[in-house]
């Protein structure tokens, strides 16, 4: 059965999110336009006079930088493009191999990055969402394009976003210009995903690192298979501190004895309470690579003295959350950013195809042409996305 407390103390803060977010709705029902059944529209002024004297001030900059979002933003729109092709054409071809592609929920588990916490999730969305949409309105006033609304949009359990431009003024703009103001949301999303890489590795890992004692790693699963860790019993969660009598304070240092190794060679594993020998196996995805058999693997540390009470206790728990929030920015802010450029009638690149191939082909050509690349992706997207759970159920 459910323990409801241990259920309650857990989710209460997610429960009492999406209560509010209800109770939002309901209140300002009469303003909430709703499309095609599940997408639920609110609308606002909200930064709209903001947006029009910053684009004023900095006209020349935000024209520039618009300019230099479309060169990105084509160039994001091929790789994210080539990336799902090349990721559902190894799962079709290669049964064991993992999806590249996922959902990323409050909740899930995300290889090298563990499960996203709901507050870092909320507060990045939050970010995102206002940086991608308000460059979005900056770059169409900084070309006089009227800006009609703010607002926000609620997808299921989804929340987002949104600027309205004129569409009539824009669509009378010169291609460049209308390829500057769809690129600029994704543009703007990966800066800033550089800007909290830069802060995370620069500022806040560091700091960290200085205010604790690395002690080992851990694993939370074992790959699947008859590999050396779960023949040995070596359970998840299991700290380990050495490898072949050489003491390891993380991962890195552990991995880079274990790079010397290859399949076959015996190998004493140290632990927190126990030494294992275990013969290592082949690599599934390098016959030349030795291979435990082990996922999802952080390093584990304790706090120093110094900051584990009082003043230093705040300040360290303040470092370790912003280092924690700045990972999962850069993830999140970077991955929608690049999403945001697939050739999909639901996103920006879908747009500026759709503009592109509108002057290239001409209208009714052009608009043939879009439909059928964005039906594709949308197509390749949700193999990416579905086509594991398919192959297990067939």
């Amino acid at each position: 059965m459910v323990d409801v407390s241990s259920f309650l103390s857990q989710y209460l803060g997610i429960i009492l999110f999406y209560a509010a977010l209800v109770l939002f709705v309901a209140v300002k029902w009469k303003k909430i336009d709703v499309q095609a059944k599940i997408i639920f529209l609110y609308r606002t002024k909200w930064g709209l006079g903001w947006m029009s004297r910053f684009s004023s001030r900095f006209r020349e900059w935000v024209i520039l930088a618009g300019y230099a979002g479309v060169g990105i933003g084509f160039i994001g729109m091929l790789v994210i493009s080539w990336v799902l092709l090349k990721n559902l054409y190894e799962l079709i071809v290669n049964p064991t191999a993992v999806s590249g592609v996922s959902l990323v929920l409050p909740g899930v588990n995300v290889p090298g990055m563990g499960v996203l916490p709901f507050w870092y999730w909320l507060v990045a969305i939050f970010v995102i969402a206002v940086v991608h949409e308000f460059s979005h309105g900056i770059v169409a006033r900084a070309h006089n394009i009227e800006v009609k609304n703010t607002g926000i949009v609620f997808l299921g359990p989804i929340i987002g976003a949104f600027v309205e431009p004129n569409e009539q003024k824009m669509g009378k703009e010169q291609d460049i210009v209308q390829h500057s103001v769809l690129a600029a949301g994704s543009f703007s999303n990966i800066l800033l995903a550089l800007v909290a890489l830069v802060l995370l590795n620069l500022v806040f890992s560091p700091l960290q690192q200085s205010m604790v004692e690395p002690t080992g790693f851990t694993f939370d699963s074992y790959v699947e298979g008859p590999y050396p860790f779960s023949q040995q019993r070596i359970e998840p969660g299991t700290l380990i501190t050495g490898i072949n009598g050489q003491q390891t304070t993380d991962f890195a240092v552990f991995n880079e004895e274990f790079s010397c190794l290859s399949p076959g060679d015996v190998v004493g594993i140290t632990t927190e309470n126990k030494e294992y020998s275990l013969t290592l196996a082949v690599s599934p995805d390098d016959s030349q690579k030795p291979f435990m058999g082990i996922k999802d693997i952080h390093n584990e540390f304790v706090v120093k003295e110094k900051f584990s009470s009082g003043v230093w206790g705040v300040i360290y728990m303040i470092v370790a959350w912003l280092a924690g929030f700045l990972r999962w920015l850069f993830l999140l802010s970077f991955g929608i950013g690049l999403f945001n450029l697939l050739p999909l009638p639901i996103v920006d690149g879908g747009r500026m195809v759709q503009v592109f191939l509108h002057k290239k082909k001409g209208l009714l050509q052009g608009e043939k042409r879009y439909r059928q690349i964005s039906l594709f992706f949308l197509l390749v997207l949700l193999l990416n996305l579905f086509y594991p759970l398919l192959a297990k159920l067939l």
